[in-house]
């Protein structure tokens, strides 16, 4: 095992996936001992790292210079998949030549500081990038036009508890075609994307008035994910989207009715506390139907194979004579009267 050892310590420094993650540790000594041994054998072999996992709490300046260095190192080598968390007083700002790696396809980014030539300059030379998560961002209109207009080749583009724009606007992207914006307070939403097909909006805080929408151009749209805000009574809120087929519905009841209207939607999953008899559907190619206002619907009716079409029922574990008259009161309105019905109920021991 000793003679074998050596040629697995050079192997494993030539391996092009370096995992650096502090919590896999005993002790800060150790993890910033190990960084600095594999990134110099690393960077020694003159090789591209395929995956690079930085996850690290920064406590004092000592510690700061290892990871600057080393992520400098790796950066002029060339990295394909980057994914770095930092915990840092104040926030960790990455380098400017992050911006120059070309080779770079996937880039996730958690509670960071974007290089400052980006906020400054607009100069990104991502041409190979397919992939962007941000996490606790501070980004601008500006800057996501960098981005989106500097990244041609980008297919997901996500971001989650950002912060510092009001509007978040890409046009004339043909690669696009993943949008997520999770934890928010966007006001407009406006994309030219032909190839675009899922998008997903998640509010910051409930209640909040939902942001201007305008993605109806995106003919490929066809999965929609819309949670956290008011809901959308109006009977124009799937006109933004006049191609989905499928949509996941979060809502409160803070009007008189839902009313949705789609020739195009198959799936509808609605996770709302609004009563059957408030909701209007004028969905006649509906095939598949989830309504749960209690919690324990996430299992999905999707999860079971033989239920390909039915209405499927999650409610809050209170059901008695009035629950059924709302069904039927709901079912006499003939949107989804087509389909089988599925009951999900807890069943509660007294």
């Amino acid at each position: 095992m000793s003679v074998l050892s050596k040629t697995w310590f050079h192997l494993t420094a030539s391996f092009p996936i370096l995992n650096y993650d502090i919590c896999k540790f005993k002790s800060r000594e150790s993890f910033f001992k190990y960084v600095e041994c594999t990134t110099s054998r690393f960077c020694h072999q003159n090789l591209t790292a395929h995956r690079l996992t930085l996850y690290v709490t920064i406590r004092n300046p000592a510690e700061l210079d290892i990871v600057n260095r080393c992520l400098g190192l790796l950066l002029v080598i060339g990295v394909k998949e980057l994914s770095m968390s930092m915990s840092a007083m104040p926030k960790y700002r990455l380098p400017n030549t992050l911006l120059s790696v070309s080779v770079l396809k996937s880039l996730s980014i958690y509670n960071c500081e974007l290089p400052s030539s980006l906020m400054h300059d607009g100069v990104v030379k991502f041409k190979s990038l397919i992939s962007l998560q941000l996490q606790n961002v501070r980004i601008d209109e500006e800057v996501i036009k960098y981005i989106t207009t500097g990244c041609p080749l980008l297919q997901w583009f996500e971001m989650r508890c950002c912060y510092g724009f009001k509007r978040f606007c890409v046009y004339q992207h043909q690669n696009l075609q993943r949008v997520g914006l999770v934890g928010t307070s966007v006001e407009i939403i406006d994309i030219e994307a032909p190839n675009l097909y899922n998008f997903y909006l998640a509010a910051k805080n409930a209640g909040r008035r939902p942001p201007k929408l305008n993605l109806a151009s995106c003919k490929k749209l066809t999965s929609v994910t819309y949670e956290g805000y008011p809901s959308p009574n109006s009977n124009g809120f799937l006109s933004n989207f006049p191609f989905v087929e499928n949509l996941n519905l979060f809502t409160s009841c803070e009007g008189n009715n839902l009313k949705l209207s789609s020739h195009s939607l198959r799936t509808l999953e609605l996770f709302t506390d609004f009563d059957l008899e408030k909701i209007e559907l004028s969905t006649p190619n509906l095939d598949l139907f989830i309504y749960c206002n209690d919690d324990y619907g996430w299992v999905g009716v999707r999860q079971l194979p033989h239920l390909k079409a039915c209405m499927g029922c999650y409610p809050d574990g209170s059901i008695d004579t009035a629950w059924f008259q709302k069904l039927r009161l709901f079912l006499d309105k003939k949107m989804v009267s087509k389909l089988p019905i599925c009951i999900f109920a807890r069943i509660r021991s007294s």
